[in-house]
């Protein structure tokens, strides 16, 4: 019998595509941070009262068996508010069973965590997910937001560094 682990996959990928409001984009870290050394790419979410998102798609691994969440990595120049994610998202599975093409979400999720202490400080929350909505092997396209007609009350950019889909394995 073996142990069953935690394991994390990071979902933003090239899939990853920005909604038309532009207000979501993706630009080099150096561009908001202080010390201008790290220049790899944020997903910025820019300070709004409107839900701004972005669109993806990832395949859940082999070994999966449950315990689904959604883990979120991301910083702020701003040290006061919260910062409100929607996680939006249909698994589509089997073959030659399911459309790709749905009108809807099977599940409409939300998180909340607050501003970091200081500036640029690593911030992470989790959201958790209905582990029966998913099944080893299936496509699932989502959205993400930031949703600035909730709660969110952050007064300033909001910087995404990872996005992860975490889930317990057999």
């Amino acid at each position: 019998e073996g142990i069953m682990a935690t394991l994390q996959l990071p979902i933003l990928n090239w899939a990853a595509a920005p909604d038309s409001s532009g207000g979501v984009f993706l630009e080099p870290y150096d561009v908001k941070a202080t010390n201008d050394v790290w220049k790899h790419q944020v997903l910025v979410f820019n300070d709004t009262g409107t839900r701004i998102g972005i669109h993806g798609k990832f395949n859940v691994p082999q070994n999966y068996v449950g315990t689904a969440a959604i883990v979120v990595r991301w910083t702020s120049t701003a040290t006061s508010g919260d910062f409100v994610a929607d996680f939006d998202y249909r698994a589509v599975g089997g073959n030659d069973s399911e459309s790709f093409d749905q009108t809807g979400n099977q599940e409409s999720v939300t998180g909340t965590d607050a501003a970091p202490g200081a500036a640029n400080r690593r911030m992470e929350f989790s959201i958790s997910l209905t582990s029966s909505n998913l099944a080893a092997g299936d496509e699932v396209q989502f959205e993400f937001f930031r949703d600035g007609s909730a709660a969110d009350t952050i007064a300033a950019a909001v910087m995404v560094f990872n996005i992860i889909f975490q889930y317990a394995d057999a």
